[in-house]
């Protein structure tokens, strides 16, 4: 039982660490993450959509 009550322990500090920022650094610490993630074709599909992407560009420009 004392690895439950660890873990219940652990999420508390976190929540409350996390409750006690301003409200301000969440939305920037949010903004940033979202800025960061890979497109989403990517994320989902891998490097296929992507490279085929850029194949079909590179078609049509010549």
């Amino acid at each position: 039982m004392a690895a439950g009550t660890d873990v219940i322990k652990f999420l508390t500090q976190k929540i409350v660490k996390y409750l006690d920022e301003p409200k301000g650094v969440r939305k920037e610490r949010r903004i940033s993450k979202k800025n960061e993630r890979e497109p989403l074709l990517t994320y989902l599909f891998g490097v296929v959509p992507m490279g085929l992407g850029l194949a079909f560009r590179k078609k049509r420009r010549k």
